[in-house]
């Protein structure tokens, strides 16, 4: 993996996770802090790796995170304090593994992707 995809609307966040990232191989990343600039970024250049955050300008970043990993065939990371809120949040038939604190990112990254 190489690219990753980070939606979120917190840019200290997102430049943490990038840096996270970075040190885990990643050498390439989007960010984007709505929908639209994620589907325009995943249409652009496939990501290998979608994260998201809590929250993006124009809605939920699950619905977005959803939409990408169905047409592009990639794994999602959620980075959240509040999994119960992201568990209501996630699609019917969605599987989530977790919590992952930031410093277990690459155990995350291998249960992504196994």
């Amino acid at each position: 993996m190489s690219h990753a995809l980070i939606i979120d609307d917190n840019i200290a966040i997102s430049r943490g996770i990038e840096r996270r990232l970075h040190g885990l191989g990643f050498n390439s990343f989007d960010h984007s802090c709505s929908g639209r600039q994620a589907v325009e970024a995943a249409r652009q250049h496939r990501p290998d790796l979608i994260v998201i955050g809590k929250s993006i300008a124009d809605g939920s970043p699950v619905k977005v995170a959803e939409i990408l990993a169905r047409s592009c065939d990639v794994p999602v990371l959620a980075v959240t304090q509040d999994r119960c809120s992201l568990q209501r949040a996630l699609p019917s038939g969605a599987c989530l593994e977790g919590p992952f604190m930031l410093a277990d990112l690459d155990c995350a990254i291998a249960a992504a992707v196994a």
